[in-house]
């Protein structure tokens, strides 16, 4: 598997990106950006989209990295050697795993990214833009069939569809 390349992880809220990437970061010895913490300004204010897309390329532009979000939608294109990772978890996994991640961070008072932290009128809100359970689960069907498809469009890269965190582990042990 080819490592010299940067290495991208997407799936939908909740599915681990950061988890793996910073498992992958750790043993490649390669920076870990998270593209929320680029995102995210402090009161949920979330940055202007170029200034963002100037901030990842800057980020790239200083030597493999393993990043972790939605880079498609961020003007981010990957190279020949780059690494897709998508994780394909199953709408009942993610949405587990958020119920448990967004209690935690609600009762731990988990500070996230400019000092924002995520509150229990999150999680009861009827809105998917504020609500990060229904937000995964509304836009699950759309994040596989978009993502599935960059993957099958990416012919210079090695890609890695990924739909159990028994298929992560071995993917990680080849890394």
């Amino acid at each position: 598997m080819p490592t010299i390349g940067n290495i991208f992880v997407v799936g939908t809220s909740g599915s681990g990106k950061s988890t793996a990437s910073k498992k992958i970061s750790t043993a490649l010895g390669h920076k870990h950006v998270e593209i929320d913490a680029l995102l995210w300004l402090p009161n949920w204010t979330q940055r202007d989209s170029s200034e963002l897309c100037k901030l990842l390329q800057a980020e790239l532009a200083q030597g493999p990295i393993v990043m972790d979000g939605n880079f498609a939608t961020k003007g981010i294109t990957p190279r020949e050697g780059d690494v897709l990772i998508f994780l394909d978890y199953p709408r009942w996994r993610i949405i587990s795993r958020l119920i448990r991640r967004s209690l935690a961070r609600v009762i731990l008072r988990q500070e996230l990214w400019s000092g924002n932290r995520e509150e229990f009128k999150f999680l009861i809100s009827s809105d998917p833009e504020i609500n990060p359970i229904l937000h995964a689960f509304k836009t699950h069907s759309s994040r596989h069939h978009s993502y599935t498809k960059l993957l099958e469009e990416s012919h210079d890269t090695s890609n890695h569809i990924v739909k159990n965190p028994k298929q992560l582990r071995k993917l990680l042990e080849v890394l």
